[in-house]
């Protein structure tokens, strides 16, 4: 789960997520179960899976925080400590939690060629 956790890290708010399994899992004995615990662990990021078809599955990612919080206090997911995520995000090892949204606007297509994401302002 803590290679997910990653993913929810570097996915932006209404980013999206496609899972697709190779399709010799299809007879593997504990596809059921792998796909189980996927299922329950992007349902405790607050993702939101928006089709599945055989072995794809596409979810998009919220851009608030209200059902994170809200599985935080059923004890279904751990939010980072707020001042960790202050520290560069490259060269550290993966956390086991997951980081509050941040709801940055993108600016428009044009803009975004010269204009760089806040987090990349402490270099």
């Amino acid at each position: 789960g803590i290679l997910i956790k990653e993913v929810d890290r570097l996915l932006r708010s209404n980013g999206y997520f496609v899972y697709s399994a190779p399709p010799a899992y299809r007879k593997d004995k504990d596809f059921p179960l792998i796909w189980d615990k996927l299922m329950n662990l992007t349902s405790a990021m607050c993702w939101r899976l928006i089709a599945r078809q055989v072995q794809t599955a596409i979810w998009i990612k919220p851009d608030n925080n209200s059902c994170l919080q809200e599985k935080a206090q059923q004890k279904l997911i751990s939010i980072c400590d707020p001042t960790y995520n202050a520290k560069p995000s490259w060269k550290t090892p993966l956390r086991n939690c997951i980081e509050e949204r941040i709801s940055q606007k993108l600016p428009p297509k044009p803009q975004r060629l010269s204009e760089y994401s806040t987090s990349l302002t402490k270099l």
